[in-house]
């Protein structure tokens, strides 16, 4: 291991496939890697999806990291995953949906944590959403700017000419990026970690980017991109609705830009777990490994902009009642069918 660890940030908007890279990187890159997951809302989803795929996670959820009123989380955070003892190949800061590239890069090269160095930034956007982000708030220019990657997910179902425009985009706003098709967040491992090698030169200074003023007193940053948003979350150790899941992943509310759900579903041959995923329009439903003898527990997070005139949603209805029957074969299917 080099004698300081390389830090590298992952960013992107909200269902982007940050966590889809990430696990990748985690299976493919034969390294140990130590990982901050900063997820929105109270209950962190993402982190549940990279558990015992990582050497040494590390979660703070509750708000995007760009916001945090102490800065010291992520120090702590650093702090504990740069032990020597860890021997770590290196860390990668999965930041919210919602943080802002700039100010994530000021938290790192601001830190006083020894034994770490800024590795880099990569940029995750869906090829085949970034109208939608963008009328949501997001801008593309302003967070490829400080990218040494950029990775073009959802490529394989972006209509041809919408991909050449986003590269074009995205090479015009910073001409040194590297740009790469990642349609399911397959991407060469050593990409990230010829990022940390490569992204800050000598001195320390970062390329094509301001990054605006350092953090304030209370850790605060500019925002004026910065779309802000808050999250409704339901927790709860039961099953889920197959049916009610299924129509909140397919038709949200106007209020709900992103939902993201690890649902237990009751089936005639015992519960089977499923990891879905609702943006733009776009859903996606995973079978996923639950162990055997473990009681329910379903996790639903639906977010929204900050400034809707109520929540986002009302997640009341998702869970199944104790000792309801099995889901039929038809409200299975309507989960089912997305898989």
């Amino acid at each position: 291991m080099s004698e300081s660890v390389p830090v590298l940030i992952l960013t992107g908007y909200l269902g982007a496939g940050k966590t889809t890279v990430l696990n990748h990187l985690l299976a493919t890159a034969h390294a140990r890697i130590g990982v901050v997951i900063n997820d929105f809302g109270d209950v962190n989803v993402d982190a549940a999806l990279v558990a015992g795929q990582v050497a040494e996670p590390v979660s703070i959820a509750g708000g995007c990291l760009c916001c945090i009123d102490d800065p010291r989380q992520l120090d702590d955070a650093l702090r504990a995953l740069a032990r020597p003892g860890l021997d770590l190949d290196a860390v990668v800061i999965e930041g919210s949906g919602l943080a802002e590239p700039p100010a994530l890069i000021q938290l790192v090269l601001a830190s006083e944590v020894p034994g770490i160095r800024f590795g880099g930034l990569v940029e995750v956007v869906a090829a085949a959403h970034v109208a939608h982000a963008e009328s949501g708030g997001w801008d593309l220019e302003q967070h490829v700017k400080a990218a040494a990657v950029v990775l073009l997910t959802k490529s394989d179902i972006a209509p041809p000419e919408e991909l050449a425009r986003t590269r074009e985009r995205i090479l015009a706003a910073n001409p040194h990026t590297t740009v790469l098709d990642a349609p399911h967040g397959a991407v060469d491992p050593a990409l990230f970690f010829d990022a940390a090698k490569h992204t800050v030169p000598e001195g320390a200074q970062l390329p094509l980017w301001e990054i605006g003023e350092a953090p304030g007193e209370h850790g605060h940053h500019g925002h004026e991109h910065h779309v802000h948003h808050r999250a409704v979350s339901l927790d709860v150790p039961a099953a889920v609705d197959p049916a009610a899941l299924a129509d909140l992943l397919e038709d949200p509310p106007a209020s709900v830009h992103r939902v993201k759900a690890i649902a237990d579903v009751a089936t005639p041959s015992g519960l089977r777990r499923f990891v879905a995923h609702s943006v733009a329009g776009y859903v996606t439903v995973e079978r996923a490994r639950r162990p055997a003898g473990e009681p329910p527990h379903s996790v639903v997070v639906a977010i929204g902009p900050d400034d809707a005139a109520s929540s986002p949603v009302d997640l009341g209805a998702l869970p199944a009642a104790e000792g309801d029957p099995a889901p039929s074969s038809p409200q299975l299917r309507r989960l089912t069918r997305f898989l």
